[in-house]
């Protein structure tokens, strides 16, 4: 893949989060999303007067619920806790001096509490499938090392907080430009994510052991036989049965088979070029919910808003949950 395009792509997500002097948000969606166990709720984050709030979707009526009480801080990138009866999210400052933490709901009293401080920029979290854990990504700086660039997060690591003690233990010593998109196995014992770091730049699968990485890869590159940038794994997520990744490029998702590496497209819009904001796999089966881009707007919204589809990867099918 061509560097610029792989900047512009990492821009529009890390970016996105932190950028202040953007038009204020206002009943819009977020692109981050989880799916529960049953598959029948999905949580997500929706901005209202500019602040996000965790909401919960019921799939079988499309009624949605307010999970989370106020807050000075926005909550983004919601997921649940394998029992389904808590939700982590990112509880992210409202000031120019972008700080980030992780903080737990409980889904049926809606009460928070802080897991982490905001000593350091957290990225994303997971839990560990036993639940007693969470992984997280976390930059150590903020900034920008050229005049030119837009301020994003740097030095990024894979770290792990026990939730009974909170005491956090750094996993990785990677110091990396880009580590995104963490998945575990339903094992607990391996990592997936897209890495950029000094000699290191693709889809990896790291045991959480012995911390030794696989780079993972498809054998064929359809991107390529077209004439395109070759892929980048952009955005990965594992399937629950860990058999399928899903990634994303410009304007595109595939799939990827780990058993056979073959690589599928199963998503392009020709007449609207748009880049996919979330994808994950349903639980039972391997069908995936994806958000894109949407001119479908509340009244009185301001702000790039997101709409919500089931994807079918066998026909290529998308369907719109409304909301």
């Amino acid at each position: 893949m061509k560097p610029h395009i792989y900047i512009v792509l990492l821009a529009l997500t890390l970016t996105s989060c932190f950028e202040r002097n953007r038009e204020p948000r206002n009943n819009v969606f977020r692109p981050e999303f989880d799916i529960s166990m049953n598959n029948r709720n999905i949580v997500c984050s929706f901005y209202e007067n500019d602040i996000a709030s965790i909401y919960q979707i019921d799939r079988t009526d499309n009624r949605k619920t307010r999970l989370s009480p106020t807050t000075k801080y926005s909550l983004i990138k919601p997921v649940y806790s394998p029992n389904n009866k808590q939700i982590a999210c990112l509880a992210e400052s409202l000031t120019d001096d972008i700080k980030s933490k992780i903080c737990l709901i409980d889904i049926n009293s809606k009460k928070i509490r802080d897991l982490t401080s905001d000593s350091l920029l957290i990225l994303e979290c997971i839990f560990n499938p036993d639940g007693q854990s969470i992984y997280f990504t976390a930059s150590k700086h903020f900034g920008n090392y050229s005049p030119l660039a837009r301020k994003a997060p740097h030095d990024i690591d894979i770290y792990r907080i026990d939730i009974a003690t909170r005491k956090i233990k750094k996993i990785t010593e990677f110091n990396s430009y880009d580590l995104h998109g963490i998945s575990i196995t339903t094992t607990g014992d391996s990592m997936l994510f897209r890495l950029k770091a000094n000699d290191k730049n693709g889809l990896f699968l790291m045991s959480i052991n012995t911390r030794n990485l696989i780079q993972i890869s498809s054998s064929h590159d359809i991107r390529s036989d077209e004439k395109a940038s070759p892929y980048e794994y952009y955005k990965p997520v594992l399937s629950r049965d860990n058999s399928k990744i899903a990634f994303s490029e410009p304007y595109e998702l595939y799939i990827l088979d780990r058993e056979t590496r073959i690589s599928k497209l199963i998503f392009r819009n020709e007449k609207f070029p748009v880049n996919i904001g979330e994808a994950r796999f349903f639980n039972s089966y391997n069908y995936l919910m994806v958000t894109l881009p949407t001119d479908s707007k509340m009244q009185k919204s301001t702000g790039e808003n997101y709409g919500f589809y089931t994807l079918n990867p066998e026909t290529n099918e998308l369907r719109t949950l409304e909301l």
